[in-house]
């Protein structure tokens, strides 16, 4: 009596877990669908725009870094430009005759 109460109970839960698993679609129903397709289109121009940002900050700094770069060049001329001019007029007016 035992067997066949346990084989019963043990029947049961089987045809139980079958149903429910039966029962769960493979794929999720047409409206969901349509809302997770709307749902990954969102996700897709947001990850486009920060992208477009990212790459305008990207060349923002590197049109910064490339005027600071030609910035610097063109003090170092000038200070190299100066130094000459101050090398060839050192002693002009003092000490020649």
């Amino acid at each position: 009596m035992k067997t066949s109460l346990f084989s019963l109970v043990a029947a049961l839960g089987l045809f139980a877990a079958t149903v429910s698993s039966a029962a769960a679609a493979p794929y999720p129903p047409l409206k969901d669908r349509r809302e997770m397709a709307r749902i990954e289109r969102e996700r897709a121009l947001e990850r486009e725009r920060r992208e477009a940002i990212q790459r305008e900050q990207q060349r923002r700094l590197i049109a910064e870094r490339a005027r600071l770069e030609a910035q610097r060049r063109s003090e170092q001329q000038r200070a190299a430009e100066r130094a000459r001019w101050e090398a060839q007029h050192r002693y002009d007016g003092r000490g020649r005759r």
